[in-house]
């Protein structure tokens, strides 16, 4: 899986901006997350159309950074999220974002950047939901 980040200036109507661009080219938006930090905004997200969303974004102006990340099915309980994170520190490898995509009856489905995914996939490989590209 892909993940787009937008770097944005923290101003009133760039998030109706930014959706408009993606529905004008007919990308479907899956996972969306807008924060404000100082006076920028970060927008992390996914897409149905991954290639035409960043050359629309890109076309607009906007700067897209992207990401591969690995997708990890764990038990929806207290802390599960803490022993991956720990696991990946004990393995000096850098956790640098982390999502969680969905909660349901049978566990949590999270989204993770780390500063080596492929080192992460084999720590992690008994809660791997879907295998990385090699």
């Amino acid at each position: 899986m892909k993940q787009l980040t937008v770097l944005v200036p923290d101003e009133t109507g760039i998030a109706a901006r930014l959706t408009a661009c993606l529905a004008a080219h007919g990308v479907n938006i899956e996972e969306i997350d807008i924060e404000g930090v100082e006076d920028r905004g970060i927008v992390v997200m996914s897409v149905d159309r991954y290639d035409e969303a960043l050359r629309a974004l890109s076309q607009e102006g906007f700067r897209v950074i992207t990401q591969s990340t690995l997708l990890v099915r764990l038990e929806d309980r207290p802390g599960a999220l803490a022993a991956v994170a720990a696991r990946l520190r004990d393995e000096g490898i850098d956790l640098r974002s982390m999502h969680i995509l969905r909660r349901d009856a049978s566990g949590t489905t999270a989204s993770l950047v780390c500063s080596d995914n492929a080192r992460a996939a084999v720590v992690l490989r008994d809660v791997i939901a879907v295998e990385p590209p090699v």
